[in-house]
């Protein structure tokens, strides 16, 4: 049973933030862009949206060489099915955003769901109490304070 930890609020404004989105499952999907949304209120967002969790990455290289986000974040939904296709997605994302932030110094939050199953998948992000798009928005505006703090 997933459990929603008691957390202090966090301020984003004045931040700046970039969203990189898969539209692949898409009910799943949007609910995550939208949780992200709603705790980031009073920063300046710019989202991408784009077919699935692979292209994520690429998504979010353009966004950070932009200059113009104290975050990227990466969101999309990745259900494991027969195969391992969902882990080696999961993976390459995960690699790639940690090279997105050694390379241009921005950093990346990872907010891709794997889940085992669809309902794994819908506690994570269309839950009220447990939210994997706002936990997503919450370590940005963290790792965007600390950034600016060093």
């Amino acid at each position: 049973m997933l459990r929603a930890e008691k957390q202090p609020p966090l301020s984003a404004a004045g931040l700046r933030f970039g969203i990189a989105a898969a539209r692949y499952n898409t009910k799943l999907a949007d609910a995550l862009v939208a949780n992200c949304l709603e705790t980031l209120a009073g920063a300046k967002c710019r989202v991408i949206r784009v077919p699935g969790s692979f292209e994520v990455t690429a998504a979010a290289a353009h966004l950070a060489k932009t200059g113009q986000c104290d975050c990227v974040i990466a969101l999309g939904v990745l259900l494991q099915g027969q195969t391992s296709h969902a882990e080696h997605i999961a993976g390459a994302v995960a690699h790639g955003l940690t090279h997105i932030a050694i390379r241009t110094g921005v950093p990346t939050v990872f907010g891709i769901v794997t889940a085992n199953n669809l309902r794994q998948a819908q506690v994570r992000c269309l839950g009220k109490t447990y939210n994997r798009g706002r936990e997503a928005a919450r370590t940005a505006i963290e790792m965007a304070r600390v950034w600016k703090n060093l």
